[in-house]
C-alpha cells in the first residue's frame, strides 16, 4: 500500500509539474512571434530597441472572426524589467499568461506549455 501512495504522489507531482511549465522563446528586435493560445486565440509580439529600453508590442485576438475581439498592449521594459500579459480563459479557468522579459541583448518569452508557437 505504502509502494502505491508513493507512486500516486509521484505520478501527481509530475502532472502538476507539466501543468505549470512554460514554454520559452528568445526574440531579436523587429522579430515577431506568434503564440497560439487555444483553439480560437493567438497573440503576436515584437519590439523595437531604444535607448530607454525595449518598447515591446503585443497583440492578441479572441476568436476566429473579422468580429474577434482585438487588444493591443504597449510597454517599455528596462533592461532587467518584466510585464506579463494575462489573456482571460472561460468562467472557472485560470487566464492564460505570457511573460515578458527584457533580457538586455534579446525579448524573452515564457508563455503557457499548452500553447504552441510558431515564428
Amino acid at each position: 500500500m505504502k509502494t502505491a501512495t508513493a507512486t500516486l504522489l509521484a505520478i501527481t507531482a509530475v502532472a502538476i509539474g507539466a501543468a505549470t511549465a512554460v514554454n520559452a522563446a528568445d526574440i531579436a528586435a523587429m522579430t515577431g512571434y506568434a503564440i497560439k493560445l487555444n483553439a480560437e486565440g493567438s497573440a503576436f509580439a515584437y519590439y523595437t530597441a531604444a535607448s530607454d529600453g525595449f518598447h515591446v508590442v503585443v497583440t492578441t485576438q479572441l476568436g476566429m472572426t473579422d468580429r474577434a475581439a482585438v487588444e493591443r498592449l504597449e510597454t517599455v521594459l528596462a533592461a532587467g524589467q518584466s510585464a506579463a500579459v494575462s489573456i482571460p480563459r472561460r468562467a472557472g479557468q485560470t487566464p492564460t499568461r505570457i511573460v515578458l522579459s527584457n533580457a538586455g541583448d534579446h525579448l524573452h518569452i515564457a508563455e503557457p506549455l499548452a500553447a504552441v508557437s510558431v515564428r
